[in-house]
Parts: C-alpha cells; structure tokens; sequence
C-alpha cells in the first residue's frame, strides 16, 4: 500500500475566506448535524426546478460578473475570490455540495462514497468515480487528494494557499484497494472533514510550488467537470465555457455558460436589452424597482450566507488598535439603521445580523450583539473618558483630530452603506474620510495592505463555520495574517476554534460558536450589519437557477424552459 504522509500542525499558515458582493470577500452546521436541525436550517431556493427532460437542450447562460479572477487556482490565496470559485463550480470537481439545507451533499458525479470509517483514530475514505477524468486525459486517482492535502498542509510554506485548516490535521494519505480510493488518517479529530476537497484541484497544480502559485494566472490547464473553458477574453473581459464532450454523467442542458464583467449601475439595461440572464440586487433598490417593471423577468428571492460588515483596523499603530477606543466606535454604530436604509424597500421588517459566526439561517444561531451594543449616548460618553472632547463638530485630542478613513467599493449599495455609518459617527463626533474605490482596486490595494480604519464589504460563508472562518480571527505573525484583515487579536478565540473544530457533538459546535460570537463582540473585532437580501432579476424561463438560498449554484442542471 502506498503512502504519503504529512506531518501537521493546525493553521501554520494562512488562509483567505471568499470577499462577496462586489468583489466579494458565511456559515451552517455540518451536514453530520442531527437530521432535525439540518430540516430546520431555512432551505428555501427560488430557482424554478423543473426535470430536465422538461428543458431545452441548448441554449446560454450570461452572468455578470465584477472582475475577472487574477488567478484561476481558486485554492491559492489570491484565487480564493467570489467569481474564481463561481467558475470553479462548473470545471473542478469537489467531494462535496453545499446543499439546500444548508448542509453538504456528496457529489455523486465524481464520488461513489465519502465515509467516516474510524473514530480513533478518525479516517476518512473516499471512493472516487470511476469514470472521472482530468480534461488531460489523466483519470483522478488518490494521488490528486494526498498532492493537494500536501499543499495545503502548512508544512510547505512556499506553497500560498488559502487555508491549511483540516488539511494540517491530516497524518497520511493512502492508496486504498486501488488507484480510485484514498485514506485519509487524522493527528486530530477534524470535526467539518465533509469541507476538504471542495474544491479539489489536479496534482499537475498542487504537487510543485511555483506552479500552484503562479502557473494559472491567465487561464485553468486542467479542469473536469460538466463544462469546460472555451475562450477568455481580457478585452471584451468575460469567460465562455462549453459543454464537456468528455463528461460521463449526465449532459448539461446549456451549451454555454458566460460570465462577463459589468458593472452593477449597466446591469438592469443589459437585462432588459437581453444582453445578460440574471443580475443580484443585493440591498440596490434601483435594481429592485428596475426589475418589477421589466417584461419577461422576475424577482427570485431565498436567504443566503452573505452578511454586510464593517471590518475595525487594531492593528499596531492604527488609532482603532486601542480597545476601549475601539468598542466606542463599534458602540456608535448602529446595524439595524444600516440594515433599514439598505433593506427597508426590498425586505421590508428585515432584522439585523446579531452573530459573526452563524447567520440567522442557523439553528444554532444567537443574537449576542447585547455584549458590545449599538448605544450612541454610551458612545460619546466613553469617548469622552478617553479625552477625545468636541472641538466644533469633531472630537480631538491633544490636538489630533479623530478622524477615521472608510473604505468601500464603489458600487450604489457600499456607497449607501458607507453614508450610514460616516452619519452615525458623525453624530458622536468623529470625522469620517470615506473613500469609495473601484471594486477590482479594493481587495489588493486595499483591504490586504490595511489601508484602512474602517471597511465595508461582505463575509461569504460555507457550511462549514469553524474551518471557513477560523482565518478571520488568525493572530497575525508579521504578513501573515489570514483573513484577518483588521489584525484584531481575540485572546482565546483560537483556541475555542480549535475545539470546535475537534468536536463532532453539533450542539456543542453551536454553544462553541456563541462563545466565540460573543468574544468577537467584546473585542469589536468586526461589527455584522445586514443580511444579504438573497434577491435576484431572472428570466422567467430560465429553470433550475436563480435565488439558490444556501446551496451550489448548479450549473449542471440550469436550463432553459421548452
């Protein structure tokens, strides 16, 4: 039997967790969590369904997109982005969907089994589908899971990937009783193992360094899965993918699937111009109200695991790396005002997001904003114990101005979102610089150096919650820093993800959760605003695709009404 192993430690290295919405940087319990709590965990979709007998065969889908990815490994940390993983959806295989309970679903194009088959200590074996094969011609075999548990290990930092969480917990990788079966045997119990290898990549990209990093800046060699990559076109900036000749299960019913980068103020014209299928309306009531007036197409609506945020700078040498300083901030602020101006016409009563790990979808959600909450006259009262005191409209103190600088992207929803918050803090006194920069300038110039003090954007979870968003409160270690763009340092709260992780009790992962929650409030970390709408303009003859609340996005079966 052949055996690669990996020596691990958890998260030695960094990780980035998906920027959505605009540029776009979410979660559930574990599908492992007891039947009734998966049914209770809000999974509605808006999508159409219709069998695909019932569809065209043939026909295009055209998305807009905000950019297009800078790197096409979505696993690498600069690839980890919103559209590289919608795409992803479409050419890679994974072990795992999420599904529309908000738990995970195997999927059965490229695996027969994914089976926990000991407890103590906890392996995983994975039979894969005998028939899946790389567009190279190479079949996937065990060498491409223990290549890309290699890469992903931490053990090997020359290798920039987006996350080692559960990757690092893997001891070995063996062959199992063929080429078709791998063993994964874990140092440490992994509690969400049903999130590894989603997605998974060829050994031809994870097995060397450079390659991983840097190989698919410009487009993906390798790919497998239902569609295939056609053409991309930097110019016209939009990506083609055509039907997979070689795909063994069933036959898409699009020929086409196309994404093309346009911007959100030119997408209710393209809709009705019949240049683009479907556009998000997120929290943009222009594109609400331009929707219910168009012939032909209709608003889907189901929740999803997106959430508006405003992200504090602590990091050494910022004004916010003050903590008292910091929860007075977060204390002026006010989320269920922003969540008002920003839902009040489209989900009229729309509550906001009290939890920064869990959203409201969640049967183990808690609302614990009461730890740190939004109390204005607390505010100003505290800053003034601090020595900020008014002079004119503005606090200063010893002659410095408190004045913050807000980032956020330029699109009508973050310029809104961001108006909010620099009145509220007006309010208590503090000078708001806010600077609205294109969304394709915002994550590198941005949000990654920590030009900033205060940033709006959007967290995208998973279903899987302590694996996905443990990077967001990573202790930075000089450029290492996770998704932690704020570089707030929670005590305690790695060591509570670390047990979460470890725990396959799903009640407890909860109670772990709001503990967590709750030292993120206390620290203001960052302070959860709205949840996102879940709303989109579609064709009303596009089946099977649309408002996809907690599940994939399924391509595979989107289609056209006969």
């Amino acid at each position: 039997m052949t055996t690669r192993s990996i020596g691990a430690s958890r998260m030695r290295a960094g990780a980035v967790v998906i920027v959505a919405a605009a540029l776009a940087l979410t979660g559930c319990s574990s599908s492992s969590q007891p039947a009734s709590a998966a049914e209770g965990a809000a999974a509605a979709q808006d999508i159409n369904p219709h069998d695909i007998s019932e569809l065209q065969d043939g026909g295009d889908l055209r998305i807009p997109v905000d950019a297009l990815p800078t790197n096409y490994n979505p696993i690498q940390i600069n690839g980890a982005r919103l559209v590289t993983w919608q795409l992803a959806e479409a050419i890679f295989p994974s072990v795992h969907l999420d599904g529309a309970d908000g738990g995970h679903e195997l999927n059965t194009a490229f695996f027969d089994s994914a089976a926990l088959t000991s407890e103590n200590p906890q392996v995983i074996t994975y039979r894969i589908n005998d028939d899946a094969v790389w567009s190279n011609g190479r079949p996937l075999t065990w060498e491409d899971l223990a290549s890309q548990v290699a890469a992903l290990s931490g053990d090997d930092e020359a290798f920039e990937g987006y996350s080692t969480v559960g990757y690092s917990d893997v001891a070995s990788v063996e062959r199992g009783d063929s080429d078709k079966e791998a063993v994964l045997t874990f140092d440490n119990t992994f509690a969400e193992w049903e999130g590894l290898f989603n997605l998974l990549l060829p050994m031809e990209l994870t097995s060397d360094a450079e390659a991983f990093n840097s190989g698919w800046m410009n487009e993906p060699e390798i790919t497998s899965g239902p569609f295939k990559v056609q053409s991309i076109d930097e110019t016209a900036k939009a990506i083609v993918l055509d039907r997979n000749p070689d795909w063994w299960a069933d036959t898409p019913p699009l020929d086409r699937v196309i994404f093309r980068v346009l911007d959100p103020s030119a997408r209710a014209d393209e809709l009705a111009n019949g240049g683009i299928d479907i556009y998000p309306i997120g929290g943009n009531v222009d594109l609400f109200e331009r929707a219910q007036t168009m012939s032909g197409v209709e608003i889907r609506t189901a929740p999803e695991r997106r959430a508006g945020q405003l992200t504090l700078n602590g990091s050494e040498g910022a004004i916010l790396s003050d903590l008292e300083l910091r929860q007075a901030i977060a204390q002026a602020i006010d989320p269920q005002g922003v969540t008002d101006v920003v839902l009040g016409t489209i989900a009229p009563g729309a509550q906001a997001v009290g939890n920064h790990i869990l959203p409201p979808t969640d049967p183990g959600y808690e609302d614990n904003s009461d730890v740190l909450p939004y109390d204005a006259d607390a505010a100003r009262a505290n800053l003034e114990e601090l020595g900020w005191e008014f002079d004119g409209n503005v606090r200063t103190k010893e002659g410095e101005r408190l004045t913050l600088r807000l980032i956020a992207q330029s699109t009508p929803v973050f310029d809104t979102v961001a108006g909010v918050i620099r009145n509220q803090l007006n309010d208590v006194g503090v000078d708001v610089d806010v600077v609205s920069v294109p969304s394709d300038q915002f994550y590198d110039g941005y949000l990654l150096p920590g030009a900033f003090d205060l940033a709006v954007f959007e967290w995208t979870k998973s279903a899987s919650p302590f694996a996905h968003d443990r990077p967001v409160f990573q202790t930075p270690e000089g450029d290492t820093f996770g998704s932690n763009f704020g570089r707030v340092v929670v005590p305690g709260i790695e060591d509570l993800y670390d047990e979460g992780l470890a725990e396959l009790d799903a009640d407890r992962r909860n109670e772990i959760a709001n503990e967590i929650d709750r030292l993120a409030w206390e620290y203001a970390h960052h302070i959860p605003l709205y949840a996102e709408s879940g709303a989109y303009a579609v064709r009303e003859n596009l089946a099977n695709y649309g408002a996809r609340g907690l599940a994939h996005y399924g391509f595979a079966k989107a289609g056209w009404v006969q």
